[in-house]
């Protein structure tokens, strides 16, 4: 990538987005992550029912617009009983699957882990009876929290939930980090503006991405959602898998463009 500074970078995605007629910031208000962790500095507590609510929209919007999941917010609450644990891990995961369907949220994976909510939630209740409270257990170290929270052998280990969708889930508890999903390790990766060198890993794309937003002076949740609306399909869809390099001001910095120009 030519050399431009982190600032520079945000300034022409910004630009890119707006001359697309994309709101961002209408965008990132309505996802409520940067606002969480607005909460979460000023010392408010996020209890295990917010912790349940936002692991279980973390779940809803798998590979789905965020959108639609907003609309019907309501809805969704009655239909986990206002995220109460104990009700909860009582219910027939078969009927809370069927309310989901009945208003068009499922998605790929959500069978499996609606299915493994009663075991999740005991996990939240396992970690609040040794840490004290699950803000207690994220505060030492959210990374490493992350990282307990879908790590294999971890025993904190929250069942059918990987590294991308744990990072969903504590972004909406307020923990200002990157998701690492396709858009964004597409997006900042060596193929396209290199904020990331090839093979890197997970681990590594987090922290790089961290030291990107503390030079561009910007919340991590929010360079985020930034990157995700430039590249998501419901949104500017820009930096996609096919992307429309002659929509961007980002082009003549970006890998891509010199690399695939009959493609272009």
């Amino acid at each position: 990538m030519a050399n431009i500074s982190p600032k520079q970078i945000v300034e022409k995605l910004k630009l890119t987005l707006n001359k697309n007629n994309i709101d961002y910031e209408k965008i990132v208000d309505e996802f409520k992550q940067v606002a969480s962790t607005e909460e979460r500095a000023r010392g408010e507590e996020f209890t295990l029912k917010d912790h349940i609510r936002s692991l279980v929209l973390a779940l809803l919007s798998n590979r789905r617009p965020w959108g639609p999941i907003e609309e019907k917010l309501d809805n969704i609450e009655t239909i986990f009983f206002q995220y109460d644990p104990d009700k909860l891990q009582k219910a027939d995961p078969a009927q809370i699957l069927l309310k989901i369907k009945e208003i068009k949220l499922g998605n790929i994976s959500i069978n499996k882990q609606i299915k493994e909510l009663s075991y999740n939630i005991e996990q939240f209740k396992r970690i609040i009876k040794e840490f004290g409270s699950l803000d207690m257990f994220l505060s030492k170290n959210s990374e490493e929290a992350a990282t307990m929270l879908s790590d294999s052998e971890s025993p904190y280990k929250l069942k059918n939930i990987g590294p991308a969708l744990v990072m969903e889930y504590l972004r909406n508890v307020g923990i200002a980090a990157m998701k690492p999903d396709t858009h964004l390790l597409r997006i900042c990766g060596s193929n396209r503006l290199a904020i990331f060198p090839s093979l890197v890993s997970i681990e590594q794309a987090k922290l790089l991405f961290n030291k990107f937003a503390e030079q561009a002076e910007l919340n991590p949740s929010y360079l985020d959602n930034l990157f995700w609306i430039f590249g998501a399909k419901d949104y500017a869809n820009i930096c996609s898998a096919k992307p429309k390099c002659n929509n961007c001001e980002l082009a003549s910095y970006c890998n891509y463009p010199k690399n695939n120009q009959n493609n272009l």
